[in-house]
C-alpha cells in the first residue's frame, strides 16, 4: 500500500486498516487463514478503542446505521431459531458460520471508521483483485506441477474446486465482485492516466474471465453476462461512452469466442438446461429446487427451525429419487429457497432486507455508484444458484464487502474522492 494511504493516520488507525488489509489478503486466499486475519482485526479495534477511549461511532449515517443493524439482526434470527431447533448441534454449527454478521458490522458500530475513506476503501478493494489475481496465478503453478508428475490432464483442467480449494461458485462470487470493480476503475480512470492505467485493467478484466471460466461456475458465467448486459446500458444511456462500451461489447465477443474454440467444455455444463425436455433428466439444480420448494409446504411462516430443516429436505430428496443429494448431504442450492425452509417468510424477509438496504445508499442523490449497486446484485443473483451463507468462504466475503459498500458510498466524503 502507497504511503500517502497512512498519511493524517494515528498509530492505532494505521495498524487496524493494515490488519484490515491482511483480513482481505486472508479471506480472499483461504477461508481459515481468514478466521484468524478476523479474530486478529476483532481484537485490535477493540484494544484501540479503549486506547483512543473512543465508543461507538458518530462518523456513520442513519442509513448506515440501519444497513449495519439489519446484518445484526440476521444474525440474531439465527440465533434465536438455533434454540428452538430440536438438532441443537446442527442449529448452532449454521449460526456459528454466519457469526460473522455479528462481528464485522458492529466492528464498524462500535470503531470509529471516519480514517475509512473511500480512497482507503478502493485500495482495499485493489489489494482483493490483486490477491485474486495471484491466487490464479498459483493455481496455474500448481496444475503445472500436476502435469508433470503425470496426474491426467482432464483431472487437472477440472478446477470446479481450483487447486487451492475453493468451490466454484463462491469462487465465482469472487471473482465477479473483482470484475465489477475494474469496470469502475476502467470507466473512472481520469485522462492522464488512462494511457497508462486502462491496458493493465483490461488484462487484469481478461485474466479473471480466464479465472471464470476455468471454474466451470454457470452461475458466475450467467452473473457475468448479466453484469457486462447492464454496463453498456450504463454506458450508453448514463455515461455517454460510446468508445468505451463498444471496446467492451467487442473484447466480451471475441474472447467468448476464442475460448468456445479453444475450451469448449467450459460450455458444456450448460448443455442440461439447453436440452431439457421429457427426454433428458433435468439438470441437478432445478431438482435441488423443486425439492426444496415442495419441502416448505406447510411451514412456509416459519420454516422448521435452522436445525432441523436438513431432515425435511433430505426426506424431499427420498421421495423424488435423487440419491446423489442424499448420499452427498446436499441442500436446496438456493439461499432463499433454503431460508424459507430454516426461518420461513419471516427470516427470507430479514435476509431480503439485509442484502437490499445498501442499494438505498448507492442510489441516494449525491451518491448514486453503479459499482456498489452491481456487487449488490452479484451477491443477490449468485445466492439464487447456491447457499452462499452456509460456508464460511460466503459469509466472510459478503460480510466484509457489504460493511465496505456501507462506509465507502455512505460516508460524507466530497464526491471528488470517490472513484468508483
Amino acid at each position: 500500500m502507497s504511503h500517502h494511504l497512512f498519511k493524517d493516520l494515528s498509530w492505532p488507525e494505521r495498524v487496524v486498516f493494515v490488519a484490515l488489509a491482511f483480513t482481505v489478503v486472508s479471506i480472499t486466499l483461504w477461508w481459515r487463514l481468514g478466521i484468524v486475519a478476523v479474530c486478529v482485526l476483532a481484537g485490535l479495534s477493540v484494544i484501540k478503542m479503549f486506547y483512543t477511549q473512543t465508543f461507538g461511532n458518530r462518523s456513520l449515517t442513519l442509513s448506515q446505521r440501519v444497513c449495519l443493524w439489519a446484518m445484526v439482526a440476521y444474525w440474531l434470527l439465527y440465533a434465536l431459531s438455533a434454540l428452538v431447533s430440536s438438532n441443537h448441534t446442527e442449529g448452532w454449527f449454521r449460526t456459528v458460520v454466519k457469526l460473522y454478521f455479528l462481528i464485522i458490522p458492529l466492528l464498524c458500530l462500535l470503531a470509529d471508521t471516519s480514517y475509512l475513506t473511500r480512497t482507503r476503501i478502493k485500495a482495499l478493494f485493489q489489494v482483493f483483485t490483486a490477491t485474486l489475481l495471484v491466487r490464479f496465478a498459483v493455481c496455474l503453478v500448481i496444475s503445472g506441477f500436476q502435469l508433470v508428475q503425470g496426474v491426467p490432464a482432464v483431472e487437472v483442467r477440472d478446477w470446479q474446486d481450483d487447486p487451492l480449494g475453493m468451490h466454484h461458485n463462491y469462487l465465482a462470487l469472487y471473482i465477479d465482485a473483482a470484475v465489477v470493480f475494474l469496470y469502475g476503475c476502467i470507466i473512472y480512470t481520469p485522462k492522464e492516466k488512462r494511457r497508462r492505467d486502462w491496458p493493465l485493467l483490461f488484462g487484469a478484466l481478461v485474466v479473471l474471465a480466464v479465472y471464470l471460466f476455468m471454474s466451470f461456475s454457470r452461475s458466475g458465467i450467467v452473473t457475468l453476462i448479466l453484469f457486462f448486459a447492464l454496463a453498456l446500458v450504463h454506458l450508453t444511456f448514463f455515461r455517454k461512452k460510446y468508445k468505451v462500451a463498444m471496446v467492451i461489447a467487442l473484447v466480451s465477443l471475441v474472447f467468448s469466442a476464442g475460448l468456445y474454440f479453444v475450451e469448449p467444455s467450459a460450455f458444456s455444463r450448460f448443455e442440461a438446461l439447453a436440452h431439457w425436455d421429457e427426454n433428458h433428466v433435468p439438470d441437478d439444480r432445478v431438482i435441488a429446487w423443486e425439492c426444496g420448494v415442495k419441502a416448505t409446504e406447510g411451514h412456509l411462516m416459519f420454516g422448521y427451525g435452522v436445525g432441523d430443516c436438513s431432515a425435511q429436505l433430505r426426506e424431499k430428496f427420498e421421495e423424488r429419487g435423487y440419491r446423489k443429494a442424499v448420499d452427498v448431504g446436499y441442500n436446496s442450492h438456493n439461499q432463499y429457497i433454503e431460508t424459507v425452509l430454516e426461518t420461513g417468510i419471516a427470516g427470507l424477509v430479514v435476509l431480503l432486507f439485509m442484502l437490499l438496504a445498501p442499494l438505498v445508499i448507492a442510489l441516494s442523490k449525491g451518491t448514486r455508484s453503479f459499482v456498489a449497486v452491481m456487487v449488490v446484485m452479484v451477491v443477490v443473483v449468485m445466492n439464487i444458484f447456491e447457499v452462499m451463507l452456509n460456508r464460511q468462504m460466503g459469509v466472510q466475503f459478503i460480510a466484509l464487502v457489504y460493511c465496505l459498500l456501507i462506509l465507502g458510498v455512505g460516508s460524507r466524503m466530497p464526491k471528488r474522492l470517490s472513484s468508483v
